[in-house]
C-alpha cells in the first residue's frame, strides 16, 4: 500500500469543463422569451425582467433613470408605503437598475410567496402612478448624493473619461447632472414609460412547477411591445484634460479609448487576454510595477467595458498628486514592454490559470450561471461563447500576445486626471 507524501502538494490539474447549465426556454407573447432555471434547492426565487429602456433610448438626460426608479414609488391603487409594506410582508425585495442600454427589474421572494409578489410587480408595471411628491423627494435625494459623489475624485474621473471618449452629448458619454435633474417632470416620465418600456427578455430562478411558470408568464406586462428604435448616435470625442480640486491630496488618473466590441472573434479573445495580463487581476503587470515595486498606488486596473453599441478600454488608479505623472509614464512603459518583449511561459501560465479558475469559481451557483447566460443573450452570442473563449485562452502563446499588444495597444489614449 502506497504511503501518501503529505509534505508535497498534489499535482495541479486545471479543469477543462467550461459548459454552463442551459436554461429551459418558455415562449412569451411578442416573440420574447423567459429563461428558467429550476434546479435551485433553496426555498427562494428570483424573477428578472429586462427592458430596452436604458439611457441609449433617452431624448432627455435622466428620463430613463427617474422613470425606472419611480416605478417602485406607488401605483394608481397603492402608495409607495403600501407597496413596500406588501412586498416586505411576503419576504420579497425589488431591485431596479437603470443602465446605459437596458433597465433590469429583479424581484426576489420566498418561493411560496413568489406568485403573490409577481402580482404586485405586475401592478407596478401596468399602472404606475409617477406621483409628483414622490418625484420631488427622489430628485432632492439624487441631487444630495450627486453633490457628495462629485467631491470624489474617482467618481468624477470615471465620468470625465467617458465624456472624453464619446462626447458629453452621446448616451455613453454623458452623465446626469443637477441641471438635468431640475428639468425632469412627470410629463417626461409617463410618455417615456409608455413608449419605451419594451420587454427584451426575462430570467427565472427557482424550483417552480409548469403551472406556476405559466401564471408568471401571464402576469408579465408589455411582452408584445416592439423594441423602440433610436437613430444612430454620433461620437464627438472630447480631449485629454485635468481638473484641479481644492485641498485634494489624491489624484485619480484614467487613460481610455474605444476598443473592440465583445464578439466571437479571435481578435476579441486575444484582447481579453492582453488586458488580463496588463491590468486585469492582482498579479498583473500594472499591479506588480506600479503598486508593489514603485509604491505609487494601492491599486490599479485595466478593463474592457462593453455597451450594446460600443466598447471602451480604461486604465485607472488613485495616486498621490505628486506621483500622477510618474504613474502615467509607468502605465505606458508596461504597454510598451508587452509590445517589445514576449511574456515568459511561467507568467503566461499563471495568468491563464487565474483567468480560467476565476471564471469557473464565479459560476458556482445558478444565480451566477443565469448572469452569464443573460450576457450571452444581450450580446447575441452563441451558447459556446465561453467554451471558445476559454479554450482560446488556454492555447494562446507569448508570440500571439505580443502581436496583440502591438495591434491593441498602439492607439492614442485620452488622459484624464482629477485631483
Amino acid at each position: 500500500m502506497a504511503v501518501l507524501n503529505r509534505q508535497a502538494a498534489p499535482p495541479f490539474q486545471l479543469s477543462q469543463n467550461y459548459n454552463l447549465t442551459p436554461p429551459e426556454v418558455f415562449q412569451l407573447p411578442g416573440e420574447k422569451k423567459l429563461f428558467a432555471y429550476r434546479g435551485l434547492q433553496q426555498d427562494v426565487a428570483k424573477l428578472e425582467l429586462i427592458f430596452s429602456a436604458g439611457r441609449w433610448f433617452e431624448t432627455k438626460s435622466g428620463v430613463s433613470h427617474f422613470t425606472a426608479q419611480m416605478l417602485s414609488k406607488g401605483t394608481q391603487r397603492r402608495n409607495s408605503f403600501v407597496v413596500a409594506q406588501a412586498l416586505e410582508s411576503l419576504g420579497a425585495h425589488l431591485e431596479i437598475n437603470a443602465g446605459f442600454d437596458v433597465i433590469e427589474i429583479s424581484l426576489y421572494a420566498l418561493r411560496k410567496n413568489l406568485l403573490t409578489a409577481v402580482e404586485i410587480l405586475g401592478e407596478i408595471l401596468n399602472v404606475p402612478s409617477f406621483d409628483g411628491s414622490e418625484l420631488r423627494l427622489m430628485k432632492e435625494i439624487f441631487v444630495q448624493n450627486l453633490r457628495v459623489n462629485n467631491e470624489k475624485t474617482n467618481v468624477v474621473a470615471s465620468k470625465e473619461i467617458r465624456k472624453a471618449i464619446f462626447g458629453e452629448d452621446h448616451p455613453y458619454g454623458g452623465s446626469i447632472e443637477e441641471g438635468d435633474v431640475s428639468d425632469i417632470s412627470q410629463d417626461d416620465l409617463i410618455p417615456f414609460f409608455k413608449n419605451n418600456f419594451s420587454l427584451k427578455a426575462s430570467f427565472l430562478i427557482g424550483n417552480l412547477s409548469d403551472s406556476e411558470i405559466q401564471t408568471i408568464i401571464q402576469a408579465i406586462p408589455h411582452a408584445s411591445l416592439k423594441t423602440p428604435a433610436r437613430p444612430g448616435s454620433k461620437i464627438h470625442p472630447g480631449a485629454s484634460h485635468s481638473i484641479q480640486k481644492k485641498d485634494s491630496v489624491q489624484t485619480s488618473i484614467r487613460l481610455g479609448r474605444r476598443c473592440i466590441q465583445k464578439s466571437e472573434s479571435t481578435d476579441y479573445f486575444d484582447a481579453v487576454m492582453f488586458n488580463h495580463i496588463l491590468g486585469g487581476y492582482f498579479g498583473s503587470r500594472l499591479m506588480k510595477n506600479i503598486r508593489e515595486e514603485k509604491g505609487l498606488t494601492y491599486g490599479i486596473y485595466s478593463s474592457m467595458n462593453h455597451f450594446l453599441n460600443e466598447s471602451f478600454w480604461v486604465i485607472g488608479a488613485e495616486v498621490n498628486q505628486k506621483n500622477a505623472d510618474a504613474a502615467v509614464r509607468e502605465i505606458k512603459n508596461e504597454i510598451k514592454r508587452l509590445q517589445e518583449e514576449p511574456v515568459s511561459a511561467n507568467e503566461l501560465d499563471t495568468a491563464k490559470n487565474y483567468f480560467i479558475g476565476s471564471w469557473q469559481s464565479e459560476n458556482a451557483t445558478l444565480f451566477a450561471v443565469a448572469e452569464k447566460m443573460k450576457s450571452l443573450y444581450l450580446w447575441n452570442q452563441s451558447d459556446t461563447h465561453y467554451t471558445n473563449l476559454l479554450n482560446h485562452i488556454r492555447s494562446i502563446t507569448p508570440k500571439q500576445l505580443q502581436e496583440t499588444a502591438n495591434k491593441f495597444g498602439n492607439e492614442e489614449f485620452f488622459e484624464v486626471s482629477v485631483g
